[in-house]
């Protein structure tokens, strides 16, 4: 504790996380980041702790805390440069899936499968890719080799991608 303040930094924030919760709720609920929530009251109880121990103290004994972290809360959230942004809002979006960019050759080669004459074939297609079996296992099942089962599937494919 110091000198003339009752609280310290670090207790008036402890003190006081309900209210940076609901000032942190209430601005990223405007703004539509309400699942950013709990990452923009990490980022406001971050600036408050690298803030000057007597700047929190005097903006408590003041009764001005509330109005600080509400104004650096919607800094944070509305700012396009602002740590929040850069470190949660903006990496969404480049991580974002580029539907342009889908290579849809696999989609193709899958209906193919699924449209062939040869039941045989196409069984062991299914039992392979759609149920995940082993060649071993999808031998045992058809009663057949595994080498059997292998060249089939080796032969299917490779027609299936010529087409």
């Amino acid at each position: 504790m110091t000198g003339k303040y009752s609280l310290s930094k670090s207790e008036i924030i402890a003190k006081e996380q309900p209210v940076i919760r609901e000032i942190c709720a209430s601005v990223a609920g405007r703004n539509q980041d309400y699942h950013l929530l709990d990452d923009l009251v990490q980022e406001i109880n971050i600036i408050l702790l690298t803030q000057l121990d007597e700047t929190i103290e005097s903006l408590y004994e003041t009764n001005q805390f509330r109005y600080f972290v509400a104004r650096v809360t919607t800094n944070q959230v509305w700012s396009n440069t602002s740590p929040f942004h850069k470190k949660y809002r903006d990496k969404g979006l480049k991580d974002a899936p580029v539907y342009d960019d889908y290579d849809d050759s696999a989609d193709k080669i899958w209906e193919k499968a699924t449209k062939i004459d040869n039941k045989f074939s196409k069984d062991l297609i299914m039992l392979r890719y759609e149920y995940d079996l082993k060649i071993s296992e999808i031998a045992k099942i058809k009663g057949v080799s595994e080498r059997y089962i292998y060249k089939t599937l080796a032969k299917s494919l490779k027609n299936l991608k010529k087409c």
